[in-house]
């Protein structure tokens, strides 16, 4: 399996997305908000973006695989 984290700058902006949204949800949780609230909230969207930032292809990626070249 390979590896999530390849492209460093994509799977650190996924994972500040992550852990802000996170942070967001549990304060809304902690405040008592109801359901369709949070749904609809930023922390919501946070969550979605930062785990589709740390799955995304690497800018350099057309298609198929290809070797990511040593820094």
């Amino acid at each position: 399996m390979k590896s999530i984290t390849i492209n460093w700058k994509t799977s650190a902006a996924g994972a500040v997305s992550l852990l802000t949204g996170v942070a967001g949800l549990i304060q809304l949780l902690s405040s008592g908000a109801p359901l369709a609230q949070i749904i609809s909230s930023p922390a919501a969207a946070e969550i979605i973006t930062g785990v589709g930032l740390i799955f995304a292809k690497d800018g350099n990626v057309t298609g198929g695989t290809v070797v990511q070249p040593s820094a």
